[in-house]
C-alpha cells in the first residue's frame, strides 16, 4: 500500500477488498481508494458524475472514492500495528448546513465478512464519540462516509471495539477525528478574524 496526495486528492493504491458508504459505494476489489476536495464547478446536484470525473482525471480505473469539501491539507492520518486510518472532518451540524466527516479505514491484515461491516459500525462510533468529546451535541454531518479496505495478512473474526482490531480501529479514528476538528475549527477561526 502506498498513498498520496495529488491536486487535492488523496489517492490510496494497494490491492483491496473493500466495503464502501459512499457514492457507488457497496462491496468489491479496488486498486484505488480516494479522497477528492470538491471545487468550484462542483455541482450538488450531480455528485456521482463528478466523482467519475476525479477518477478519470487521475487513470483510476478500479476504485471507491470520496467527496469532501474540506482542503487535503487539513488531511489527520493515524497508524496502528495493523491499521491506517485517513479523515478529513467538516463537522457542520446537519441543521444548519452541509458538513462531510470521511473516514477511511485500512486493515493490513484479513478480517471476516461479518468483520468488515462491523468495522463501519466501529469507525462511527469512536466518530460519535469524538464528537461528543469536542462538544457538538451531534453523531455526525448529513453526507459522512466509510470506507474499510482490507489487504491481507493476520485473520480476524471479529471487528467491534471491544476486539484486538475493532481497538484499533476506534483508537485510530478517535485520535485523528478529534484532529481533524481542531484543524476544522481552527481555520474557521481564521476566517471569522479575516471578516472582521
Amino acid at each position: 500500500m502506498r498513498y498520496w496526495v495529488e491536486d487535492e486528492t488523496l489517492i490510496i493504491e494497494g490491492e483491496f477488498e473493500a466495503v464502501s458508504t459512499g457514492l457507488l459505494g457497496g462491496w468489491k476489489r479496488v486498486r484505488h481508494i480516494f479522497n477528492h476536495t470538491v471545487r468550484d464547478e462542483f455541482k450538488l446536484e450531480r455528485p456521482i458524475e463528478y466523482l467519475k470525473l476525479v477518477a478519470e482525471k487521475h487513470s483510476l480505473e478500479s476504485y471507491f472514492g470520496l467527496l469532501t469539501a474540506v482542503p487535503m491539507k487539513n488531511l489527520c492520518v493515524g497508524e496502528t500495528e495493523e491499521v491506517t486510518v485517513f479523515t478529513t472532518a467538516g463537522p457542520t451540524n446537519h441543521n444548519e448546513r452541509i458538513g462531510t466527516i470521511n473516514i477511511i479505514v485500512l486493515i493490513h491484515g484479513d478480517v471476516s465478512d461479518g468483520a468488515m461491516l462491523n468495522a463501519i459500525i466501529t469507525a462511527t462510533e469512536a466518530k460519535s464519540a469524538s464528537l461528543f468529546e469536542m462538544g457538538y451535541r451531534f453523531t455526525g454531518t448529513n453526507t459522512d462516509a466509510v470506507i474499510i479496505a482490507k489487504s491481507g495478512g493476520t485473520y480476524h473474526e471479529y471487528a467491534g471495539p471491544a476486539s484486538d482490531i475493532g481497538k484499533q480501529i476506534w483508537k485510530a479514528v478517535r485520535e485523528t477525528v478529534k484532529e481533524g476538528i481542531q484543524k476544522f475549527r481552527t481555520e474557521s477561526e481564521i476566517r471569522i478574524r479575516g471578516k472582521n
